[in-house]
């Protein structure tokens, strides 16, 4: 997948889809939040979501889980934070 810049900004979606799975595995929650943000923000300007698996291959289906994914990783991550 061609990363897509954004004013500016060059995000490759699948990397950050796999450092946001990586970083919640190991309880990095601060990059948890950072690529939470940043791929949510990347979807809502339009950026193409990364491809979950081979199987799920509509665009429209992997962007809606994937935001879903994003504010529930950001939440889980500011609570974990937090203390």
């Amino acid at each position: 997948m061609k990363p897509m810049i954004v004013e500016n900004a060059v995000l490759d979606p699948q990397t950050a889809w796999m450092l946001l799975l990586d970083a919640m595995e190991t309880g990095h929650w601060r990059v948890v939040r950072e690529q939470a943000e940043d791929l949510r923000e990347w979807i809502e300007l339009g950026g193409r979501p990364p491809a979950l698996s081979p199987k799920a291959t509509n665009e429209a289906w992997n962007r809606q889980v994937v935001l879903f994914a994003c504010k529930l990783a950001g939440l889980i991550a500011r609570r974990r934070l937090r203390g």
